[in-house]
């Protein structure tokens, strides 16, 4: 999935931010994809997130993610 964001990214380059790039519980793949794009690239943890105070924490100290959504 990393090497797929990273070309969408360079074939468009209008793309700023992805929401959901991995599955909620794929912290591995959350923390290579921010490695990887988050530099320049918003990625918004929604679902990692939720609003579950254990998943926050887990998220804080991880650091999977550049964002994190507020519906």
């Amino acid at each position: 999935m990393v090497a797929f964001y990273r070309k969408l990214c360079a074939d468009f380059s209008l793309i700023v931010s992805i929401e959901d790039g991995m599955a909620e519980d794929d912290w591995d793949g959350w923390v290579m994809l921010t490695k990887e794009l988050g530099g320049g690239l918003q990625l918004v943890g929604d679902d990692l997130f939720v609003t579950n105070v254990e998943r926050i924490k887990t998220g804080i100290a991880r650091a999977p993610a550049t964002a994190c959504s507020s519906r």
